[in-house]
């Protein structure tokens, strides 16, 4: 049995190419102007204070960085939805014109892979669930309405910054991150926002470099007339955007074991920080549609858009099932399923060689069943090195219980099989790379959560016993200045 419980890893420091440049964007942020992105005209009946916006940002494609406190289903939230919709987290923010939008701009809520599909499914008491809130009753004209307070608040006001601590063992291996960052409201359309990591270890699933790196740093925008319709460009943390999952994404919040987190088919493709640039059209409440063009590489030297990646997302009362193509070169990472290693390619060489052609394709499904409180998921995948022409396929399935304990807390149980080619496999004589994994993550005190688990790896062969914790702090420092 592979059990140890290891000392916390000292944090290497090792500023990530192409940082420096990338920082001295956010000088400029701040002096951008909107006019194009600016708050639409408010209804004649119900007028907008100064700073409130008509049109608020919704989640469906923004990036999960932010840290948090109030950690029902725990993870890392995308910044923004609106309050006024009651698909919160299902990834369903929905768009619809005739649907009533609150003065009150922007409200801080997790997205579907932080918070659960339960939550965002959960009837609302004002409308149905997938965004047709009625409008509400005309007040009389002798009554009048306060001021609702977040609607005063000056776009800056809104801006937020958090830091997030988090220590993952596996076995004999530890994994430990320090994550810092924050969103800046430049308009009630437009926000830049930025992240930070020192880390070490290879187990966080959003996390592809070690040291101190710029894992974000972006800009989003929305049409003021067009809110289902957002623009992001910049470094970009990919795994956000593409293949999200209430119930197996996150590994500080789910599976501990990667292959529960982003479907492996599409991290070897380079679904990681990435820069480029993204647009998420939700057309209607059901349907997500997801396009961007990226750099394989990290590297703003190395700079060039020679990947592209495409998600359709589907939703059918109570599942989401999404599908997603990514197509990139290998970078130098030479990753892909373990057996293409032992592909000869000529001249002694064997394996990937950067400046190989990869596609992944990816199936993601989920379901919830409210009133047992259980979350089902199931993702298949397939990656091909198109200059070796060679494929490898993984999938998984399982089912979370939330609230099994007590409030807040999650209880899963997933079995999955690592990205591998069944017949090189078999004729090198390999073990089967599946996985089990049984976990158990609860709050401890008030930002503080912990997590258990026992996996079994290799045909059943390995045991692994594991355990993390994470301690998030969020606060908006504009806004208390403000008040």
């Amino acid at each position: 049995m592979k059990c140890s419980i290891g000392a916390w890893l000292a944090l290497r420091h090792g500023l990530n190419p192409g940082v420096i440049a990338a920082l001295l964007l956010t000088t400029a942020l701040p002096g951008l102007t909107a006019a194009a992105w600016g708050t639409p005209d408010a209804a004649p009946d119900s007028p907008a204070p100064a700073g409130a916006l008509s049109e608020p940002l919704s989640a469906t494609e923004l990036p999960a960085t932010t840290a948090r406190s109030d950690d029902q289903a725990a993870g890392l939230p995308r910044p923004w939805i609106a309050e006024w919709s009651p698909a919160q987290g299902g990834g369903w923010q929905g768009s619809k014109p005739e649907a009533t939008k609150t003065a009150s701009a922007l409200r801080r809520i997790p997205d579907e892979g932080d918070r659960t599909l339960a939550e965002a499914i959960a009837p609302d008491p004002e409308g149905s669930a997938l965004g047709d809130r009625p409008a509400a009753p005309e007040p009389e004209q002798s009554i009048t309405q306060p001021p609702d307070p977040e609607a005063v608040l000056a776009p800056a006001e809104r801006s937020e910054v958090f830091v997030q601590a988090a220590y993952l063992q596996q076995g004999d291996a530890g994994s430990a991150r320090l994550r810092a960052g924050g969103i800046y409201v430049l308009s009630p359309s437009v926000f830049a926002g930025a992240t930070v990591d020192l880390s070490t270890g290879k187990a966080f699933s959003d996390t592809d470099q070690t040291g101190l790196s710029l894992s974000e740093l972006y800009l989003t925008a929305s049409p003021a007339n067009l809110s289902e319709l957002r623009f992001t460009v910049g470094l970009m943390d990919l795994t956000s955007y593409l293949d999200r999952n209430s119930f197996a994404k996150d590994s500080l919040t789910h599976f501990f074991n990667p292959v529960f987190q982003t479907n492996p088919a599409l991290s070897a493709v380079n679904v990681a920080s990435r820069p480029g640039a993204l647009v998420n059209w939700t057309p209607v409440d059901a349907l997500s549609l997801t396009a961007t063009a990226f750099s394989s590489s990290r590297d703003l030297g190395s700079f060039a858009l020679d990947s592209f990646a495409g998600e359709v997302g589907v939703r059918f009362g109570n599942a989401i099932v999404r599908g997603t193509y990514v197509t990139s070169t290998d970078a130098g990472r030479r990753d892909g399923f373990s057996e293409i290693f032992s592909l000869e390619r000529g001249n002694g060489q064997f394996g990937p060689l950067p400046g190989d052609r990869e596609t992944g394709f990816g199936l993601n499904a989920e379901a919830f069943i409210p009133n047992l409180k259980l979350g089902f998921f199931g993702r298949y995948g397939w990656y091909t090195n198109q200059t070796l022409g060679a494929s490898g396929q993984t999938y998984s399935l399982g089912v979370n219980g939330l609230d099994v304990l007590m409030p807040g807390d999650r209880l899963g149980l997933g079995y999955g099989r690592q990205l591998s080619n069944s017949d090189l496999r078999q004729a090198s004589g390999g073990p089967t790379p599946d996985v089990w994994e049984l976990f158990y993550d609860t709050q401890i005190i008030d930002n503080l959560r912990a997590g258990v688990s026992v996996q079994q790896r290799n045909a059943f062969s390995e045991t692994y016993l594991g355990f993390r914790v994470r301690y998030d702090l969020m606060w908006n420092p504009l806004r208390r200045a403000a008040e």
